[in-house]
């Protein structure tokens, strides 16, 4: 019965934190708001107190927290540039070090303390790193695993699309346009976060055993590709019959609604079966 809770809670939650990046990070702040709020919410209804052994303060944590909130805030008022997904990321593990040292919000502290480091070990390991080196990972990933499938299976239809290069789409429509499909396009930043949410509440809230957790994050990966894919072809397919301008309208809202849609019935057959 605990393992089909944590799932569930998990299987609603993922949308509400996917749809709170994406709307924050390319669609509308409110909504991005609302679904971080809601993501908060879920987590909440699964422990609403920590009590008196569980809960640590450190004035370590809470200098160190401060540091890295100054620390990106001013680097990029420095730069005069807007927060990027590291930058995010930095912020929000600064901020939680310093809410966990409350007992009130010490749950969510202690969640997302693991969850901005899980993910920050992901990015560096994922795009720092192999970007260091001169090789860049997600870029083949975005063009072998997302563009070359969507192009063959909409070819296969009858649609008049090529690949000119690396990541590009050519449409012949309505009209001919490039497009391009960037790292926000890759899906990555949404499967990093899944994984990462589903390990620190695992680790923080509720323990998952292994073997469901495991199932878990394949399920929540396959829903996340399958997704991301079907957001790109839908895109193509209106940029091909009705042109660049109706495709922008719904490009930053499509993604986590076919994630939400998608992942539902694949929990529904695979976890909770």
């Amino acid at each position: 019965m605990t393992e089909n809770r944590s799932g569930l809670i998990l299987v609603i939650s993922a949308p509400f934190l996917v749809a709170a990046f994406i709307e924050l990070s390319y669609g509308s702040f409110y909504l991005g708001v609302l679904f971080l709020a809601l993501f908060i919410l879920m987590l909440l209804l699964t422990k609403k107190t920590t009590s008196e052994q569980e809960f640590k303060p450190s004035h370590l944590r809470l200098v160190f927290g401060l540091i890295l909130i100054l620390a990106v805030t001013v680097y990029n008022i420095h730069k005069n540039s807007e927060f990027q997904t590291l930058d995010s990321m930095v912020f929000l593990l600064g901020l939680s070090l310093v809410i966990s040292n409350f007992r009130k919000f010490a749950v969510i502290g202690r969640f997302s303390i693991y969850f901005s480091s899980i993910f920050l070990l992901f990015y560096i390991s994922l795009f720092l790193i192999p970007e260091t080196i001169g090789f860049d990972l997600p870029y083949y990933y975005g063009h072998y695993f997302v563009t070359l499938p969507v192009v063959a299976v909409l070819q296969n239809l009858g649609y008049n699309i090529t690949v000119p290069e690396m990541r590009f789409i050519e449409v012949y429509g309505v009209e001919q346009t490039i497009l391009k499909i960037d790292l926000a396009c890759f899906g990555w930043y949404s499967l990093l976060l899944i994984l990462s949410m589903v390990l620190a509440y695992s680790e923080t809230i509720e323990k998952i055993e292994k073997r469901k957790l495991v199932l878990i994050l394949i399920t929540l990966s396959f829903a996340s590709y399958l997704a991301n894919l079907l957001r790109v072809a839908i895109l193509v397919h209106l940029t091909y019959f009705y042109g660049t301008k109706t495709m922008l309208t719904v490009h930053s809202h499509l993604g986590w609604i076919i994630f939400a849609l998608l992942l539902l019935p694949l929990v529904k057959f695979m976890i909770f079966k």
